[in-house]
C-alpha cells in the first residue's frame, strides 16, 4: 500500500504537466516561471505558501520542510547551494533518513533538452524559493 501510494505521489505533479505525444517520444512541458514551477512540483507536498502542509503532506513519514523558514534556520542566509544540490539530488544524507522528496533533478533530465535545460530549472526553482523566505 505504501508502495502504491508513493508511486502515486511522484505521479501528481505530472498531472499537472502538460503531455504532448510525438511519435514513441511522449514530451512533458510545463511553464519555467518560478511560481508556476514550485506549484507544479512542490506544492503537493510543501503547500502553495511553502510552510509543509500541502494535500500529501499528512500522507509522508516526515513532514515536508517549512520552506519559507529555509534562511531563518541557516543564521539569516537562504542556503542557495545546499537548496539547489538538494532539489537535483545531490544532497543526500543518509543520517537523515530516507529521502521521500523525489530527485527533481532526475525528472527535470527526462524533460529537458540540455544539462543547461537542468540547471535553469533548478536555479529557477531555489530563487523562487528565495523569494518565500520570512523577514
Amino acid at each position: 500500500m505504501r508502495a502504491l501510494l508513493c508511486g502515486s505521489l511522484l505521479l501528481i505533479p505530472f498531472t499537472f504537466a502538460f503531455a504532448q505525444s510525438n511519435g514513441n517520444k511522449i514530451e512533458i512541458t510545463h511553464s519555467l516561471s518560478g511560481p508556476e514551477m514550485y506549484k507544479t512540483w512542490c506544492a503537493t507536498c510543501h503547500g502553495v505558501d511553502g510552510k509543509g502542509n500541502g494535500p500529501a503532506a499528512a500522507a509522508l513519514k516526515k513532514a515536508p520542510a517549512d520552506l519559507t523558514a529555509l534562511a531563518k534556520n541557516n543564521h539569516g542566509k537562504f542556503p542557495t547551494e545546499r537548496v539547489r544540490d538538494f532539489i537535483e539530488g545531490k544532497d543526500v544524507v543518509p543520517a537523515h533518513g530516507s529521502r521521500e522528496m523525489p530527485i527533481w533533478g532526475d525528472i527535470f533530465r527526462t524533460i529537458a533538452d540540455t544539462p543547461q535545460a537542468v540547471t535553469y530549472r533548478v536555479v529557477t526553482l531555489s530563487t523562487y524559493l528565495e523569494s518565500l523566505q520570512v523577514k
